[in-house]
C-alpha cells in the first residue's frame, strides 16, 4: 500500500463526503465564478489541512458531519490565502497550473477570494461553535499580519533567526496549529489535550513552510512551481538566513548586489543558489526541519494508540521528506 493511501485509509468515507460538499461550491450559477472554482479544484494540492483536521478529530474518539465542516472551512480557508499570496507575488504557477490571476486577472483573482472568505463565514455560522469561530478569525488575523511581515521583510539582509520563524508562525504555522487545534475541539478533548495538539500542529507547519522554502532552491527537482522564486521576490528564508550567517564579507555583499536587482537574470539566480548551498544555509535549514518534526512526533506519542494516530505518524513522515 503507498504511503499516501495508508495516511488516508481511517478517513476515506470522511474524505469523500468532503470532496462532495467542496465541490458544491462550484454551483453558485454564476458561469464565471463556478469557471473560477473548479479551475481552482483541479490544481488542488494534497489537502494536508482538511487531512489534519479528520485525523486528529478521529483520535480523539469523534468524528461527525462537525468535523467534515470543519475541515471544509480551514481548506477553504487556505485556498483563499493562496489566490490572494498569488496576486501579491503576482505567480503564474500554482502547483504546476496557471493560477488565477494569470487567467482571469488580479481583480478577478480577489473577488474569487473574498467570495470563498464569505463561504467560511457561512460554514462557521453551521458549525456554530464559539471558540471554533474565535480560532479561525485569529488564523485569518495572523496570516494577514504574516503577509505583511514578510513584505516588510523584503531584502532586510540583517533578518535574524528569529524575525524569519515569527514571520512563518503567523503566515503557515497558525493555519496548521489551527486545524489540528479545531480537530481536538470536534473530536471531543480536554483543555489540555487541545494545547497539545495545538502545539503539535505549530510544529508541523513550521517544518513544512522550512521544507517548502529549501525546495525553491532545489533546481533539479520537480516542484511544480519554477525554482528561485523566493529570490526573484526578494524573500529572505531560512537558508539565506543561515547563509549569510556563515559568508564572509565578500560573499555577502556578492549576494547582496543580486538581491537589490529590480530583475535577476537565470544565471544570476543560479548563483545565489550555488552559494547558498555552499556556504551550509540547506543543510542547516535540514536540521531546523528535523527538530521540529522530532517535536511533533513526541507530541503524537502522548495519543492513544489507533489507526488515526498511526496515520499522524505516517502524514509527518511524508512532510518531512515531501519533494514537491
Amino acid at each position: 500500500m503507498a504511503l499516501r493511501e495508508e495516511i488516508l485509509k481511517p478517513i476515506k468515507a470522511e474524505l469523500d463526503d468532503f470532496a462532495l460538499q467542496y465541490e458544491g461550491v462550484a454551483c453558485s450559477g454564476i458561469r464565471l465564478l463556478d469557471d473560477m472554482v473548479l479551475h481552482i479544484a483541479k490544481t488542488k494540492g494534497k489537502q494536508l489541512r482538511p487531512i489534519l483536521v479528520l485525523l486528529v478529530s478521529g483520535a480523539y474518539g469523534r468524528m461527525t458531519n462537525k468535523s467534515i465542516k470543519a475541515a471544509l472551512a480551514m481548506e477553504m480557508l487556505h485556498v483563499t490565502s493562496l489566490i490572494h499570496d498569488d496576486v501579491v507575488d503576482e505567480s503564474l504557477l500554482r502547483r504546476g497550473k496557471q493560477t488565477l490571476n494569470s487567467i482571469w486577472g488580479n481583480k478577478l483573482a480577489v473577488l474569487v477570494g473574498d467570495y470563498l472568505y464569505a463561504r467560511v463565514l457561512n460554514i462557521l455560522v453551521e458549525i456554530d461553535d464559539k471558540e471554533i469561530l474565535k480560532t479561525i478569525s485569529d488564523v485569518a488575523r495572523l496570516m494577514g499580519e504574516g503577509e505583511l511581515l514578510q513584505q516588510q521583510n523584503a531584502r532586510e539582509y540583517n533578518l535574524t533567526e528569529n524575525n524569519y520563524y515569527e514571520v512563518i508562525r503567523k503566515k503557515t504555522a497558525v493555519l496548521f496549529s489551527a486545524c489540528t487545534k479545531i480537530g481536538a475541539i470536534v473530536g471531543g478533548a480536554t483543555a489540555a489535550e487541545i494545547e497539545q495538539m495545538q502545539e503539535f500542529g505549530e510544529c508541523l507547519g513550521i517544518a513544512f513552510q522550512v521544507q517548502d522554502d529549501i525546495l525553491d532552491y532545489s533546481k533539479n527537482l520537480d516542484t511544480g512551481k519554477t525554482y528561485g522564486n523566493d529570490i526573484r521576490e526578494q524573500k529572505i528564508t531560512l537558508p539565506l538566513i543561515c547563509a549569510l550567517q556563515n559568508a564572509n564579507e565578500t560573499q555577502r555583499n556578492e549576494i547582496k548586489e543580486i538581491y537589490v536587482k529590480e530583475t535577476l537574470q537565470q544565471e544570476e539566480v543560479d548563483k545565489v543558489i550555488q552559494m547558498v548551498t555552499d556556504l551550509g544555509g540547506i543543510q542547516k535549514a535540514q536540521y531546523a526541519i528535523d527538530s521540529y518534526m522530532n517535536k511533533a512526533c513526541a507530541l503524537l506519542e502522548k495519543l492513544q494508540d489507533s489507526e488515526y494516530k498511526k496515520s499522524l505518524l505516517l502524514l509527518v513522515e511524508e512532510i518531512a521528506t515531501r519533494k514537491k
